[in-house]
């Protein structure tokens, strides 16, 4: 067989791609993967790399069906795309059976990681997300160890997170042994277990080679373009990723307010180019992951400043979020993808502000921040309230009002306002070892600090429209034989909705999966 001959290419090495080649290849199929960066592993190598899976058939997720699935996911999702949302409850499950037979992936259910909207019928309390098992990269294919790693990565599990949650009792000494020794957990291990997988299976893998066009003829695919080079391919999955490292596609089509972006820098929309010059249909260009984020100075991912999803940080007590006239204006501990809409109803030139004391430095999480010593570039310190709202440009008579009414609120348990640490999914996050509301505490303690936190997205949901089997269509509706797209390379049908930790890479993976499948046939 000629190297540029081959029956299925999948673009991108994510976790949509990997799960695609590793279906295709097991199937029988000579694959392809492309990577257009020098690095593998995509958007998925950095994140947290939990995966959502309803009904998934384990003894802690007892009790859950796919009714139920489906009535939870009815309320969040867009019912347009009803056969979408039974496609992926129905296969989701068969996808995880399927990579743990064919990989060295390992699924580690979370007992405890709440759904995200906890008033909806069908929301669980725990048991539909999924951690990753750690993995050896020593024991793994070489292409493994190209996996990229982000900034500020510790080779923690999640339910180690559960019990530690805070610097203090974090046992360094064990992840540092495990970082020097080779084992890896989170996005990082989800793409390096998959990708060990597909190699194995018969997958090859190309680096620095990005997807430039898909050539077809009259009955549909015949190739692709990496770069002035052709590869003849009877099939193509296009699992590209999102479109927002773009600067100019995300100031053209994402909210007004967005800040910043944490898809990987190679996320550049290659899809939408190849949608455009085929004359495919495509929807959801608006939509996204929205994620609050702050901005590290030094985290860095190829070359260019890199920022921090804010999860854990907004549930615990001791801080609040205020906007330009020093007035909260959400509940601090929603999940991120509500938070994001929120700060988008602030308006194009939106502006927030968490705000904490030396009570929360000395026990609480943040990118960049210490319990003590010298602050990072983007924290802000004052000895006084009205000194911090000076030095970031706030009201600091509406500052002052906030943090006095918050810190009644504290007294009482209570926030009046907007709720926070009513839902169990604010409580997951709050601090288990504090009494009475564990996510509200005073902000009392000088000296105090702030950083900004920009309106962010992991990725956008735009995309060519695609079928139940991952089969993009043309404008007029019928299918381009050959042609694929999963993941946020495809109009992703799941609108402005976000079920449950995980759920991006569900998806994802799951129509990557069927994808495969139907390529390999």
């Amino acid at each position: 067989m000629s190297e540029q001959e081959f029956d299925v290419v999948v673009a991108g090495s994510g976790a949509t791609g990997l799960t695609a080649a590793l279906a295709a290849a097991t199937g029988g199929a000579r694959v392809l993967v492309l990577e257009s960066a020098g690095e593998l592993g995509g958007t998925t190598a950095l994140s947290g790399g939990r995966v959502w899976i309803p009904a998934n058939g384990r003894p802690e997720n007892a009790g859950d069906s796919e009714e139920l699935a489906n009535t939870y996911l009815d309320r969040i999702f867009d019912t347009r795309y009803e056969p979408m949302i039974r496609t992926f409850v129905h296969e989701a499950r068969a996808m995880a059976e399927f990579v743990e037979k064919h990989s060295p992936h390992r699924f580690a259910i979370c007992p405890n990681y709440p759904d995200y909207h906890q008033d909806y019928e069908g929301a669980t309390q725990g048991g539909r997300c999924f951690d990753v098992g750690p993995v050896h990269l020593r024991e793994l294919v070489p292409e493994a160890r190209s996996v990229r790693q982000p900034p500020g990565y510790s080779p923690i599990t999640h339910a180690e997170w559960e019990n530690w949650r805070y610097p203090a009792n974090i046992d360094t000494e064990l992840l540092a042994s495990r970082q020097a020794q080779g084992i890896r957990t989170g996005g990082l291990g989800l793409a390096a277990a998959l990708l060990d997988g597909a190699v194995r299976a018969g997958a090859t893998v190309w680096a620095n080679a990005p997807l430039t066009a898909v050539l077809t003829d009259s009955d549909g695919v015949t190739g692709v373009r990496v770069g002035e080079r052709e590869i003849r391919a009877s099939s193509v999955i296009l699992a590209t990723g999102a479109f927002d490292a773009d600067d100019s596609l995300r100031r053209k089509l994402l909210p007004a307010g967005l800040g910043v972006s944490a898809s990987a820098p190679s996320d550049t929309g290659i899809a939408l180019t190849v949608a455009e010059e085929l004359g495919l249909a495509t929807e959801n260009l608006g939509e996204g992951w929205w994620m609050p984020m702050a901005t590290p100075e030094g985290d860095v991912v190829d070359g260019a400043p890199y920022p921090r999803g804010l999860v854990r940080e907004r549930g615990v007590p001791r801080q609040i979020v205020v906007n330009k006239a020093g007035r909260r204006f959400l509940d601090e501990a929603l999940p991120y993808n509500e938070f994001g809409k929120a700060m988008h109803r602030q308006g194009a030139d939106v502006e927030a502000y968490l705000i904490f004391d030396e009570g929360f430095r000395a026990r609480y999480p943040l990118p960049g921040l210490t319990p003590s010593g010298p602050l990072p570039a983007h924290i802000v310190t004052a000895p006084d309230l009205p000194a911090l709202a000076a030095r970031i440009g706030v009201d600091p008579g509406g500052l002052a009002e906030s943090v006095e009414r918050w810190n009644g609120f504290c007294a009482e348990g209570v926030d009046h306002d907007f709720h926070r640490g009513d839902n169990a999914y604010d409580r997951y996050y709050g601090d288990p070892w504090q009494e009475g509301n564990p996510c509200l505490g005073p902000i009392d303690r000088a000296p105090y600090y702030a950083t900004r936190i920009y309106s962010g997205v992991i990725g956008s949901k735009g995309g060519p429209v695609t079928d139940t089997a991952g089969r993009v269509l043309t404008r007029d509706g019928t299918v381009l034989s050959g042609l694929y797209a999963a993941g946020n390379a495809a109009a992703f049908w799941t609108c402005d909705g976000y079920p449950g930790p995980g759920a991006t890479l569900a998806v994802g993976m799951t129509f990557g999966y069927l994808a495969g499948l139907d390529a390999a046939r």
